[in-house]
């Protein structure tokens, strides 16, 4: 677990439990570069004042969900259990980290939330988007909120609680800031070789030379008083610079605009101008009425740009004081002209107003940005000034002293006094141990209405009080109470005339109450307000917002009082949660590495109460739980009480216990809870859970799925069943409806043809779809019966829509006569029937099907006309003169195929077995369409001779041969005309076996 010469991981584990003991191994660990230190679940941090390479994203993944044993002692150990402890059990955690100033604290809290960031962003987009804007939310209020201190260049002057705000699965939704006294006074004056806030120098040095310009700026701090005074400007260990872009940046991930920005700079500048306004003395307007004026009024005027005000405006503001005379309609405003201390007053009270409330509008702005809009859960971090204790102490120490007494009073109340209590309580064998008690300090400050802080806003509400008066006060209050001295109760020199001590938990402080009543008031003249109200940029008219008339009969709440409220709040919120400790030691006052100096260690271990809590951890247990959580929570490591038990929690607990063969020493039952000495035991059963719920999920998911495919099979038979039914059921009843409309069909005209069917459900469209077919086959039947000898046309009518609808237009309202050279109007009609009858006794042939008269393309590609006659078996050709037949018929079984094209034309070839030649046809000559007529003719009678249906091609290219004897293909192309000489459609031969129909 640990190595040899670097110190014990745990002060619990020491051999002798005393101070020197404590000591030692601190400094152990610290000069081995451990500086880590648990105190069973406190970590103690130690101060190096150098880089460590132990904050890597390799050190994060592996301290990321690992139990603390497992792992040397780390900051991430902590805030993985605090991560761990809320997704678990779905609580509230906080981490409170306490320590004087330069002990580490704030860099402890970037730490701690660096490990959250990184272990909680489930790569979402929204998760990443949080986790971004909440680390960059650091850099930007250390800016505005740290300065350099003679103990630590970067120390927080201002208190910061962080939330992080989570969804139950752990995935970061948002957070919430809450400042708490910003030490404003810095901004005006501070001890000499320290710095005002750390934004004035980054913002001198990393704003453009044309923004500076645009300011009255120069980059040279040593310009501005309110800078200078403190003999001190530029810290090595800082670069402003590369500190000034990430504030920009971090400013442009929060979402701050341009124009927001610019007002932030716009009011930094003119601070740093109000620091180098000077006054003087006006000659009496009135007798004993001293007035001032202004000394510089180009720093007036940088200011009154800065702030866009009117210079005048501005002017008034700092050099009068309004004041109401009279009451109810008596009331007047009179003007009263400061002297030159209460015109430096008022000049600093603007700077420091204007300041704190900018740093309060950045807080809020970066709330708004990071809030979620759901409560969920919460890992609190309390990153807060430690224990300060200067050559001249004031106000601001008062209060922050104060702060520290109520942190201890609440590490007291949760790891010392509590815990005892809750053993006592519970009926566990306890041997008490004593412990520093501060409460009798924090009541001494706090406590209504004898509190110092009481006595203070009473001094504040006389007119006549002096800070000299107050001192009296509480003086003549606390004369006998131990914890407080002054010179006047004690005659010690040491103290002052001015001055009173405390005797803290951290050790004694003496106060200076010069200035105390003014900081208590912490007094805004009117006049600045309304001068702010007037600017034109719109956030400083908005950090200065008009009172409320309700605010205006209230007496205002003090600084001191305000403080005291905010306190209260914070510790009610901390006891709200699950907390963690990280106590920070400073190992010596120089901030050298590698240094630690034995006393100051020893005072700080002193005043913490870290031996006591060693001493409480070693004689106490590690962990408490009540029976109803322990049991819910390990019941599935034992059989007897998973997945139910018939007993009672504590019996249930009991048989855990047993089952896992825990020793007596290591667990005590108490009345309502189980006591478990080491954090080992309950990581043996976190681990053995761990085991367990694999084996529990797998089981679940299987018995849920087999019930879920049960049910799915089940509901999916039923469904099949019911729309079964309910298919047969709308089909009936669509076939009722059907056969009501179909009544009287048999005696209809059109056989039904115009009656509508009802409509029909759509999973039945192919049972509807046979149906009308059948209707059809049924209706054309019974049509055709009624023809009697007019019903083989209409079969050819049928048959040539099927063959030419869409494929080529044809007169479907021509009668098919069939034998068109028979009929009277052919004057050669004698000669034609005896060349038939002649015909029908050489060939045999029976039946004339066709006859009419056509062009026929030559072999020579000539058009010729002759006589067309398709018979019961074959094709002939006649001279239309003397009706002779032309060579030999073509048999209708040796044709192959008919082409035609699908334009307006009447051509047709017939393509035939070889060695028959393809005959070339122009069936329209006559003055009519007859190309439909002996298509259908032929397709029927072949379809007849052979059981095959020819198939009609329709094409705008057709290749045909009729060579003689057979040679090359003729290429046959379609083209419309408009030659005058054209008359329906006329063959042109071309070169090179190419040939045109030409058509209109």
């Amino acid at each position: 677990m640990y190595k040899k010469g670097e110190g014990v991981p745990d002060f619990v584990l020491l051999n002798q439990i005393t101070e020197n003991a404590f000591i030692e191994n601190l400094i152990t660990r610290h000069k081995s570069d451990q500086i880590y230190t648990y105190i069973g679940d406190v970590v103690i941090s130690s101060n190096p004042f150098k880089k460590m390479n132990i904050y890597n994203e390799s050190d994060i993944k592996s301290y990321n969900g690992r139990y603390k044993y497992e792992m040397p002692p780390h900051i991430y150990a902590l805030a993985n259990d605090a991560y761990r402890s809320m997704r678990q059990n779905q609580e509230k955690q906080c981490v409170i980290i306490s320590g004087e100033s330069g002990a580490g604290k704030t860099e402890a809290s970037k730490k701690i939330m660096q490990f959250l960031a990184y272990v909680s962003n489930k790569a979402t987009l929204e998760g990443d988007k949080i986790t971004k804007m909440l680390l960059e939310s650091n850099p930007l209020l250390e800016a505005f909120g740290n300065a350099k201190t003679l103990r630590n260049d970067n120390s927080s002057r201002f208190g910061k609680y962080m939330e992080m705000q989570f969804s139950p699965s752990g995935v970061p939704t948002g957070g919430k800031i809450t400042n708490y006294l910003l030490e404003k006074s810095r901004v005006v004056g501070r001890a000499s070789g320290e710095r005002s806030f750390h934004i004035f120098y980054q913002m001198l040095k990393g704003l453009s030379q044309a923004k500076l310009t645009e300011l009255g700026l120069t980059s040279a701090a040593q310009t501005y008083q309110y800078l200078k005074s403190s003999n001190c400007v530029d810290v090595a260990t800082i670069d402003d610079v590369a500190d000034f872009k990430a504030v920009v940046r971090a400013m442009e991930t929060l979402g701050l605009k341009e124009n927001e920005q610019s007002s932030i700079w716009r009011i930094l500048g003119a601070i740093l101008h109000i620091g180098n306004i000077t006054f003087e003395e006006l000659p009496e307007q009135k007798v004993g009425q001293v007035s001032v004026g202004i000394k510089d009024p180009k720093a007036l005027a940088a200011a009154a740009n800065c702030l866009k005000v009117e210079p005048t405006q501005l002017t008034r503001a700092l050099t009068y004081r309004s004041i109401n005379t009279g009451v109810g309609r008596r009331m007047s405003v009179i003007a009263v002209p400061l002297d030159n201390v209460q015109a430096i007053f008022s000049r600093d009270a603007l700077a420091k107003a204007l300041y704190e409330r900018l740093f309060q509008w950045l807080v809020t702005r970066i709330n708004h940005e990071i809030n979620a809009n759901e409560k969920g859960l919460v890992i609190g971090i309390l990153d807060i000034y430690g224990f300060e204790v200067f050559d001249r102490n004031s106000f601001e120490q008062l209060n922050i002293n104060y702060c520290n007494e109520k942190l201890q009073q609440l590490f007291i109340e949760l790891t010392l006094k509590s815990e005892q209590e809750e053993y006592i309580r519970e009926g566990i064998e306890w041997k008490n141990i004593d412990y520093f008690n501060n409460k009798p300090i924090c009541e001494l400050i706090e406590k209504k209405p004898m509190g110092l802080i009481s006595l203070l806003d009473e001094s504040c509400l006389i007119a006549k009080s002096t800070d000299q008066t107050f001192l009296g006060q509480i003086t003549n209050t606390f004369d006998k109470n131990q914890h407080f001295q002054s010179y006047q109760s004690t005659k010690d020199r040491s103290i002052g005339e001015n001055c009173f001590r405390l005797k803290h938990y951290a050790g004694d402080v003496t106060y200076d109450v010069s200035g105390f009543l003014d900081k208590n008031k912490d007094t805004l003249f009117v006049d600045l307000i309304n001068s702010m109200q007037l600017s034109a940029d719109p956030l400083i008219r908005s950090i200065f917002p008009s009172p409320k008339p309700e605010d205006s009969k209230r007496r205002p709440e003090t600084a001191g009082s305000q403080f005291r409220t905010a306190i209260n709040a914070l510790i009610t919120t901390l006891l709200a949660c699950s907390p963690h400790y990280v106590r920070c030691i400073k190992s010596n006052d120089n901030k050298q590495a590698g240094v630690i100096d034995e006393e100051r260690v020893r005072h700080q271990v002193r005043y913490l109460g870290l031996l006591e809590n060693v001493r409480v951890r070693r004689a106490g247990f590690a962990n408490r739980q009540t029976y109803e959580r322990f049991s819910q929570r390990y019941k599935m490591t034992c059989k007897q009480t998973w997945p139910t038990f018939r007993g009672s929690p504590k019996q249930a607990v009991e048989a855990i216990i047993a089952a896992h063969g825990i020793a007596k020493d290591e667990f005590r039952l108490g009345k309502t809870k189980i006591f478990i000495r080491n954090p080992t035991t309950l990581f043996y059963f976190e681990e053995k859970r761990e085991e367990e719920l694999p084996r529990i999920a797998t089981l679940i998911q299987k018995t849920w799925r087999g019930y879920r495919a049960r049910s799915r099979w089940n509901q999916r038979k039923a469904a099949i069943k019911i729309q079964l039914f309910y298919r047969n059921y709308r089909f009936r009843r669509w076939f009722r409806d059907l056969n009501r409309a179909m009544a009287d069909v048999v005696n209809a005209f059109s056989y039904g043809k115009q009656i509508a069917w009802p409509k029909h459900p759509s999973t039945i469209n192919r049972a509807v779809e046979l149906l009308h077919k059948i209707h059809n086959t049924w209706r054309a039947e019974k049509m055709v019966m009624k023809l009697g000898a007019g019903a083989p046309a209409m079969r050819q009518k049928v048959l040539a829509l099927d063959i030419f609808r869409g494929n080529k237009p044809w007169k479907c309202g021509r009668i098919f006569d069939a034998d068109y050279l028979e009929k009277p109007t052919n004057p050669f009609q004698p000669k034609y029937v005896a060349a038939m009858q002649n015909l029908f006794s050489t060939y045999g042939d029976t039946e004339v099907l066709f006859a009419d008269y056509v062009i026929k393309v030559n072999p020579k590609g000539v058009p010729q006309k002759r006589g067309i006659v398709v018979t019961n078996a074959n094709i002939y050709k006649h001279d239309p003169k003397n009706y002779k037949v032309k060579k030999w018929g073509t048999p209708l079984a040796d044709i192959t195929s008919i082409s035609a094209s699908p334009n307006q034309d009447t051509f047709l070839v017939l393509h035939c077995k070889p060695p028959q030649r393809d005959l070339v046809l122009d069936l329209g000559i006559n003055g009519y369409e007859a190309l439909s007529e002996i298509t259908t003719v032929i397709v029927q009678q072949v379809q007849k001779l052979t059981g095959i249906r020819l198939k009609v091609q329709f094409s705008q290219q057709i290749t045909y041969n009729n060579a003689r004897p057979k040679g090359a293909d003729t290429h046959l192309s379609f083209q419309v005309t408009n030659d005058p000489k054209v008359t329906g459609s006329s063959f042109k031969k071309g070169k090179d076996h190419q040939a045109t129909i030409l058509y209109k």
